[in-house]
């Protein structure tokens, strides 16, 4: 398991994910993680809807590691909206036209701004703004911080650098492992029913969080509570619950999704998907180090 290949793209992990799983303090640090990221996430509902579902997080992804690697002396490394469409639809999740979509979005809300070249203003780049890049260097801290719970990563050495070099660093790491990571988000079908839907990500932290404060029992919650905290309709996360429970990843008692409960494949698959982020994140931090400290830091 400490390689995954496919036929166009692989993540060699240093740490395999099982030795994440397998730790004692795995659970306590999912936790934590999911803790922050509804810290992050939580009420944030433009945000959520920009990136929390497959196609527009690769997107959103794939604008922050082509802008950690570009080199301004090399045109051919500018990020522009179109070196991010040949980026994104080469991995098949997004066409040309929905990549357009979500930079008009991304520019529309201040996350992005399409700025002339001085030298030829004939080129516009993209260029993130700096809450765009907080937001994300904060989301990889969440993760780098789990980590070091673990005992199994280069954590230590990631204190000798400052935050914004590393998280540029390890966002450069990001930019060749991009057809990995897709691949490693479809390689847990069993959360399809959220992955697959606005803000899906985000009901299943709310209901893994909820979950958690009960000892892994059920949920005492509803529709309507889930829907103000995602930023969704009701409906929506009605259909979200249904599909998941459809695949036997919850089961619902209640009318109005007041009695929601997670089954033991629901777990089983929640811990693989952290397991795998763990060892993406320290995949990403070693790379990252060995650029800023090619000599060890």
């Amino acid at each position: 398991m400490d390689q995954i290949s496919f036929d166009d793209g692989s993540l060699d992990f240093h740490v395999p994910p099982v030795e994440f799983l397998r730790a004692s303090v795995f659970a306590g640090a999912r936790d934590r993680v999911i803790a922050g990221k509804l810290a992050l996430y939580e009420g944030n509902h433009l945000f959520n809807r920009l990136v929390l579902e497959e196609g527009r997080y690769l997107c959103y992804l794939a604008a922050l590691s082509l802008h950690s690697a570009q080199d301004m002396a090399q045109p051919s490394t500018w990020l522009t909206l179109g070196r991010l469409q040949r980026e994104v639809t080469t991995l098949g999740v997004a066409s040309r036209n929905r990549v357009e979509a979500q930079v008009s979005c991304l520019r529309k809300y201040g996350f992005l701004t399409q700025q002339p070249h001085a030298p030829d203003r004939r080129v516009r780049l993209l260029v993130p703004n700096d809450g765009f890049l907080s937001h994300d260097a904060r989301t990889l801290d969440l993760l780098a911080n789990g980590l070091a719970e673990f005992g199994l990563s280069p954590t230590e050495a990631s204190r000798s650098v400052s935050g914004t070099e590393l998280h540029r660093a390890m966002r450069r790491a990001t930019l060749p492992h991009l057809r990995g990571i897709s691949h490693l988000i479809r390689r847990h079908p069993q959360l399809s029913p959220f992955f697959a839907h606005d803000c899906g990500y985000m009901v299943l932290l709310l209901l893994l969080r909820n979950a958690a404060a009960t000892g892994g029992r059920g949920v005492s919650t509803g529709y309507q509570r889930l829907a103000v905290q995602a930023g969704v309709s009701r409906t929506h996360v009605r259909r979200i619950i249904e599909a998941a429970r459809d695949a036997g990843l919850l089961t619902t008692e209640a009318r109005g999704g007041h009695d929601i409960g997670l089954t033991p494949a629901m777990w089983q698959a929640a811990d693989r998907w952290f397991a795998d982020q763990f060892a993406l994140t320290d995949l990403l931090l070693r790379q990252g180090l060995a650029h800023l400290c090619p000599a060890g830091c």
